[in-house]
């Protein structure tokens, strides 16, 4: 049987993220994080309905908005779009991070080919559990198979047993009977000659 589903959320970067996974393990390696993410207080199992919602539709995909934002989650959600280069002072362009920008994007990516993988490995665990149940009720069917055959072998036996007993009484009797019957005749001629005898 699959686990149920739990959404995890954390920030990352620019971004929020959330995924639908089987546990936090789960959800750490989708987002290219460490499992302590959860034990340091980085991250946290949500109940928003909204976020659980769009998250469940999609299990195992790590989905963004941008962060510290209330907007839906969604695949395509990003960090918030700053002005454009033309627009900024001097010192304000210099402070642009497009590195960082650069480096999240990637992780992301990581993070969802983590997501595609943990997913996977999660669906051929169940493969082989299904597989492993399937394997044990075959051998338990065919050791009530076994089982009654043994039953019935005895019983076969048995009543074997008791038609062969039966047959050797009634041979028995059978016997006992022409027996009686001869002695019978014996009685009946001896009566016979006693009669004739008698009269003579």
């Amino acid at each position: 049987m699959a686990k149920k589903l739990k959404v995890y959320q954390t920030s990352i970067g620019f971004c929020d993220l959330a995924v639908a996974a089987p546990s936090m393990k789960a959800a750490a390696q989708a987002w290219g994080s460490d499992p302590d993410i959860f034990k340091r207080g980085f991250a946290k199992q949500t109940e928003d309905p909204k976020v659980v919602e769009v998250a469940k539709a999609t299990p195992g995909v790590v989905l963004r908005r941008p962060v510290g934002s209330r907007v839906l989650f969604s695949v395509k959600g990003g960090p918030p779009r700053v002005p454009d280069v033309g627009q900024l002072a001097t010192h304000d362009r210099v402070q642009l991070p497009p590195v960082r920008k650069k480096v999240h994007a990637k992780s992301v990516e990581e993070a969802e080919l983590n997501a595609a993988a943990a997913l996977e490995k999660e669906k051929k665990r169940e493969a082989l559990d299904r597989a492993k149940a399937e394997a044990e009720c075959e051998r338990e069917k065919r050791q009530r198979e076994r089982v009654i055959a043994k039953a019935f072998e005895r019983a076969r036996s048995r009543h074997e047993d008791a038609v062969n007993s039966i047959r050797q009484r009634r041979e028995e009797l059978d016997k006992e009977e022409a027996n009686e019957d001869e002695r019978w005749e014996r009685a009946q001629q001896a009566h016979d000659t006693s009669m004739n005898e008698a009269k003579a």
